[in-house]
Protein backbone atom coordinates (compact mmCIF):
# COMPACT_ATOMS: atom_id res chain seq x y z
CA UNK A 1 0.00 0.00 0.00
CA UNK A 2 1.24 3.46 -0.94
CA UNK A 3 2.38 5.32 2.22
CA UNK A 4 0.32 8.39 1.22
CA UNK A 5 -2.87 6.30 1.09
CA UNK A 6 -1.97 4.45 4.31
CA UNK A 7 -1.50 7.76 6.14
CA UNK A 8 -4.73 9.14 4.65
CA UNK A 9 -6.70 6.09 5.81
CA UNK A 10 -5.39 6.59 9.37
CA UNK A 11 -6.30 10.30 9.13
CA UNK A 12 -9.85 9.45 7.99
CA UNK A 13 -10.19 6.89 10.82
CA UNK A 14 -9.28 9.56 13.40
CA UNK A 15 -11.59 12.10 11.78
CA UNK A 16 -14.44 9.56 11.85
CA UNK A 17 -13.93 8.84 15.56
CA UNK A 18 -14.05 12.54 16.40
CA UNK A 19 -16.96 13.42 14.09
CA UNK A 20 -19.39 10.50 14.50
CA UNK A 21 -18.77 9.14 11.01
CA UNK A 22 -19.58 5.44 10.96
CA UNK A 23 -17.04 4.04 8.52
CA UNK A 24 -16.39 0.35 8.23
CA UNK A 25 -13.69 -0.91 10.58
CA UNK A 26 -10.16 -1.20 9.15
CA UNK A 27 -10.41 -5.01 8.94
CA UNK A 28 -13.52 -4.58 6.79
CA UNK A 29 -11.61 -2.27 4.47
CA UNK A 30 -8.74 -4.73 4.28
CA UNK A 31 -11.18 -7.51 3.37
CA UNK A 32 -12.78 -5.38 0.63
CA UNK A 33 -9.36 -4.60 -0.79
CA UNK A 34 -8.29 -8.24 -0.66
CA UNK A 35 -11.40 -9.54 -2.44
CA UNK A 36 -11.27 -6.77 -5.05
CA UNK A 37 -7.65 -7.64 -5.79
CA UNK A 38 -8.52 -11.34 -6.12
CA UNK A 39 -11.58 -10.76 -8.31
CA UNK A 40 -10.19 -7.85 -10.37
CA UNK A 41 -13.63 -6.42 -11.19
CA UNK A 42 -14.35 -4.30 -14.26
CA UNK A 43 -16.89 -2.08 -12.50
CA UNK A 44 -17.44 -1.64 -8.78
CA UNK A 45 -20.60 -0.16 -7.26
CA UNK A 46 -20.70 1.17 -3.72
CA UNK A 47 -23.96 2.26 -2.15
CA UNK A 48 -23.20 4.63 0.72
CA UNK A 49 -20.04 6.67 0.09
CA UNK A 50 -19.99 8.58 3.38
CA UNK A 51 -16.59 10.31 3.57
CA UNK A 52 -15.01 7.92 1.08
CA UNK A 53 -13.15 5.64 3.48
CA UNK A 54 -14.44 2.35 2.07
CA UNK A 55 -14.31 3.75 -1.47
CA UNK A 56 -10.57 4.27 -1.07
CA UNK A 57 -10.16 0.63 -0.02
CA UNK A 58 -12.14 -0.41 -3.11
CA UNK A 59 -10.42 1.88 -5.60
CA UNK A 60 -6.85 2.27 -4.38
CA UNK A 61 -5.48 -0.16 -6.97
CA UNK A 62 -6.98 1.86 -9.82
CA UNK A 63 -10.33 0.08 -10.18
CA UNK A 64 -13.34 1.97 -11.56
CA UNK A 65 -15.78 2.69 -8.74
CA UNK A 66 -19.28 4.16 -8.99
CA UNK A 67 -20.38 5.31 -5.56
CA UNK A 68 -23.78 6.65 -4.52
CA UNK A 69 -24.29 9.20 -1.74
CA UNK A 70 -27.12 11.64 -1.01
CA UNK A 71 -25.56 13.72 1.80
CA UNK A 72 -23.87 16.84 0.33
CA UNK A 73 -21.44 17.29 3.25
CA UNK A 74 -20.29 13.69 3.03
CA UNK A 75 -19.85 14.06 -0.73
CA UNK A 76 -17.64 17.11 -0.15
CA UNK A 77 -15.48 15.18 2.34
CA UNK A 78 -15.29 12.18 0.01
CA UNK A 79 -14.16 14.33 -2.96
CA UNK A 80 -11.39 15.84 -0.81
CA UNK A 81 -10.28 12.39 0.34
CA UNK A 82 -10.28 10.99 -3.22
CA UNK A 83 -8.15 13.91 -4.35
CA UNK A 84 -5.69 13.38 -1.47
CA UNK A 85 -5.52 9.66 -2.37
CA UNK A 86 -4.91 10.45 -6.03
CA UNK A 87 -7.89 8.34 -7.13
CA UNK A 88 -9.11 9.27 -10.59
CA UNK A 89 -11.53 6.46 -11.45
CA UNK A 90 -14.18 7.31 -8.84
CA UNK A 91 -17.58 8.48 -10.08
CA UNK A 92 -19.80 9.94 -7.35
CA UNK A 93 -23.51 9.70 -8.08
CA UNK A 94 -25.16 12.38 -5.94
CA UNK A 95 -28.68 11.14 -5.30
CA UNK A 96 -30.92 8.66 -3.53
CA UNK A 97 -29.73 5.14 -4.42
CA UNK A 98 -33.27 3.81 -4.92
CA UNK A 99 -33.83 6.50 -7.56
CA UNK A 100 -30.38 6.23 -9.14
CA UNK A 101 -30.04 2.45 -9.51
CA UNK A 102 -32.86 1.98 -12.08
CA UNK A 103 -31.19 4.63 -14.30
CA UNK A 104 -27.77 2.95 -14.39
CA UNK A 105 -27.03 1.07 -17.60
CA UNK A 106 -23.69 -0.28 -16.39
CA UNK A 107 -23.30 -3.86 -15.20
CA UNK A 108 -21.41 -4.33 -11.98
CA UNK A 109 -19.31 -7.32 -11.03
CA UNK A 110 -18.51 -6.14 -7.49
CA UNK A 111 -20.92 -4.33 -5.15
CA UNK A 112 -20.52 -3.01 -1.62
CA UNK A 113 -23.67 -2.19 0.38
CA UNK A 114 -23.31 0.19 3.31
CA UNK A 115 -26.23 2.62 3.20
CA UNK A 116 -29.75 2.49 4.66
CA UNK A 117 -29.83 -1.02 6.07
CA UNK A 118 -33.57 -1.69 5.67
CA UNK A 119 -33.17 -0.99 1.93
CA UNK A 120 -30.42 -3.55 1.22
CA UNK A 121 -32.82 -5.95 -0.48
CA UNK A 122 -34.39 -3.12 -2.51
CA UNK A 123 -30.91 -2.02 -3.65
CA UNK A 124 -29.96 -5.60 -4.50
CA UNK A 125 -33.01 -6.11 -6.68
CA UNK A 126 -32.34 -2.90 -8.63
CA UNK A 127 -28.68 -3.53 -9.46
CA UNK A 128 -27.69 -4.60 -12.95
CA UNK A 129 -25.27 -7.41 -12.10
CA UNK A 130 -22.62 -8.81 -14.37
CA UNK A 131 -22.19 -12.58 -14.41
CA UNK A 132 -21.13 -14.03 -11.03
CA UNK A 133 -20.90 -10.65 -9.35
CA UNK A 134 -19.78 -10.45 -5.74
CA UNK A 135 -21.85 -8.44 -3.27
CA UNK A 136 -20.56 -7.57 0.18
CA UNK A 137 -23.06 -6.14 2.64
CA UNK A 138 -21.83 -4.51 5.85
CA UNK A 139 -23.47 -4.31 9.30
CA UNK A 140 -24.92 -7.82 9.35
CA UNK A 141 -24.27 -8.07 13.11
CA UNK A 142 -24.82 -4.47 14.19
CA UNK A 143 -28.08 -4.06 12.25
CA UNK A 144 -29.31 -7.65 12.30
CA UNK A 145 -33.03 -6.79 12.38
CA UNK A 146 -32.84 -4.21 9.59
CA UNK A 147 -30.94 -6.55 7.22
CA UNK A 148 -32.79 -9.77 8.11
CA UNK A 149 -34.94 -9.82 4.95
CA UNK A 150 -31.88 -9.17 2.77
CA UNK A 151 -29.83 -11.92 4.42
CA UNK A 152 -32.66 -14.45 4.14
CA UNK A 153 -33.15 -13.60 0.45
CA UNK A 154 -29.50 -13.88 -0.61
CA UNK A 155 -28.95 -17.08 1.35
CA UNK A 156 -32.02 -18.67 -0.23
CA UNK A 157 -31.31 -17.56 -3.81
CA UNK A 158 -27.52 -17.28 -4.11
CA UNK A 159 -24.27 -18.57 -2.64
CA UNK A 160 -23.93 -16.39 0.41
CA UNK A 161 -21.67 -16.54 3.44
CA UNK A 162 -21.46 -14.64 6.71
CA UNK A 163 -18.05 -13.38 7.81
CA UNK A 164 -17.57 -12.31 11.42
CA UNK A 165 -15.36 -9.38 10.49
CA UNK A 166 -15.87 -5.83 11.74
CA UNK A 167 -19.62 -5.18 11.93
CA UNK A 168 -20.36 -8.50 10.24
CA UNK A 169 -20.27 -8.92 6.47
CA UNK A 170 -22.39 -11.03 4.14
CA UNK A 171 -20.49 -12.07 1.00
CA UNK A 172 -22.74 -13.18 -1.84
CA UNK A 173 -21.92 -14.58 -5.26
CA UNK A 174 -24.85 -13.65 -7.45
CA UNK A 175 -26.28 -16.65 -9.26
CA UNK A 176 -27.60 -15.01 -12.38
CA UNK A 177 -27.98 -17.46 -15.20
CA UNK A 178 -29.77 -14.79 -17.23
CA UNK A 179 -27.75 -11.66 -16.61
CA UNK A 180 -29.63 -9.53 -19.14
CA UNK A 181 -32.15 -8.43 -16.52
CA UNK A 182 -32.11 -7.01 -13.06
CA UNK A 183 -33.32 -9.17 -10.20
CA UNK A 184 -36.87 -8.01 -9.65
CA UNK A 185 -39.13 -10.62 -8.08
Amino acid sequence: MDSRIRDLLFEIEEFAKNNFMFNIPREGGELLNLIVNIRKPKKILEIGTSNGYSTIWLGMEGYEVYTIEIDKEKIKLARENFKKAGLKKIKILEDNALETLPKLKEKFDFVFLDAIKKDYLNYFKLINFDENAVVIADNIITHEKQVKEYVEYVRKNHKSYFLDIGNGMEVTIVNNTNNKHRFIN
